[in-house]
């Protein structure tokens, strides 16, 4: 089981669907979850390819984050 909440990313990949562009604040106040918490998760979706950052803290969703939700939709 990965130490990032499966929960988290996919409340982060579907605020990102509806608005995406998004800022890592906004990102961590939708979710409700600690700053610190949603940078990283943040960060593990970038390395996943889910998610890619634009520069000043803003994220927008890929291809691939996008069949994620859906495959995690799925199950």
């Amino acid at each position: 089981m990965s130490e990032f909440s499966i929960q988290t990313e996919v409340e982060i990949l579907e605020l990102l669907v509806d608005e995406s562009p998004c800022h890592v604040m906004e990102i961590t106040n939708a979710v409700d979850g600690h700053p610190i918490t949603i940078d990283q998760t943040c960060a593990h979706l970038h390395s996943e390819g889910c998610i890619v950052p634009l520069g000043r803290g803003l994220y927008e969703i890929t291809d691939a984050g996008e069949q994620r939700l859906e495959i995690q939709h799925d199950s």
